[in-house]
């Protein structure tokens, strides 16, 4: 009897300036991005990062097993998130992805893109924030800066992997 090997869930990450970090642009969220990404890839997990143009990561094209996209960035104040953001959607919602983890909620504006082609969305909601309603297919994620833990909101599954085991 054949066993068949199941295939490494793909994920993609978005919101986040650039991984790794090597100037200033690090921030609380780079750090969480930086540190999940490759435990995921540990679990068997095939993981992209989507960063932003002009922030430095040495040049790098792959992060300890991390692939690493640039997305086009309108270097422009306000615009910068908000246009990368939008670049990465569009690039994962069309990168046959399993799941597109969405990290902070400015770049979660987005969402609804990869919702109308049937995407699995994942939103990490940095800090000390309320949560929004959900829909089908998502989960909304809440770090409690006061106490340090993680939540989970939302309803559906994202198959194979118990996503919040490694947040």
């Amino acid at each position: 009897m054949k066993t068949e090997k199941k295939a490494p869930l793909k994920v993609a990450m978005l919101g986040h300036k650039t991984v790794p970090a090597m100037d200033s642009s690090r921030g609380g969220i780079e750090v969480v991005v930086e540190e999940l990404a490759p435990r995921l890839v540990e679990m068997g997990c095939e993981v992209t990062c989507y960063n932003r143009t002009g922030c430095d990561n040495g040049g790098l094209t792959e992060y300890k097993g991390v692939k690493l996209k640039p997305v086009p960035t309108f270097k422009r104040k306000g615009l910068a998130a908000m246009t990368s953001s939008f670049f990465a959607t569009l690039k994962a919602t069309f990168g046959h992805y399993d799941v597109i983890h969405f990290h902070a909620e400015g770049p979660c504006f987005w969402m609804w893109i990869p919702h109308l082609f049937g995407r699995r969305c994942v939103a990490t909601i940095h800090g000390d924030t309320g949560i929004s309603s959900t829909s089908k297919n998502s989960f909304i994620y809440r770090n409690d800066a006061h106490t340090g833990h993680s939540y989970r909101f939302g309803t559906g599954e994202l198959g194979g992997l118990a996503y919040e085991g490694a947040v």
